[in-house]
């Protein structure tokens, strides 16, 4: 994959973690799984809205090569370097949401909600997630907080 960014400000990536197409066999040669070639591509952008807010409109397209293409747009807001929340939609697909919080200088913990819209809601038609974000201090930082992308 490639990634290129600007601190704080922007970035754009593509990404391809299926480059071969595979079957999946099992002892008796019957056919339990497949892989298909996949590519990703994904763009942000941060706008200071002021000094204590920011504003992050981000968008990723998804291509397997036997299936529709899929497309998400999402928007989270920043406030004070502290809160973030966030909503998001997937086309022909699902709307979510999204809160996090900054709780010590290397730690978000977060909540995330999906609402399924489509017909992929026959097991179920949303979820919910807890999520945790740290950052290891290495020797040499890659990367400052806080971090947008």
């Amino acid at each position: 994959g490639l990634y290129f960014y600007k601190p704080s400000k922007f970035y754009i990536s593509a990404s391809m973690p299926n480059i071969l197409n595979s079957v999946h066999l099992d002892a008796n040669g019957f056919k339990i799984g497949s892989e298909t070639q996949h590519f990703f591509g994904a763009a942000g952008y941060v706008f200071d809205l002021s000094e204590n807010f920011k504003l992050k409109p981000h968008a990723l397209a998804k291509v397997a090569f036997d299936a529709p293409v899929s497309f998400d747009v999402n928007l989270n807001l920043f406030m004070y370097d502290f809160v973030e929340v966030g909503a998001g939609y997937r086309l022909d697909d699902s709307f979510s949401g999204m809160i996090n919080f900054l709780v010590a200088p290397n730690l978000r913990i977060g909540y995330a909600y999906d609402s399924i819209q489509s017909q992929l809601d026959v097991v179920t038609n949303s979820s919910h997630e807890i999520f945790i974000n740290f950052d290891i201090n290495l020797p040499r930082k890659v990367s400052r907080s806080p971090r947008y992308f």
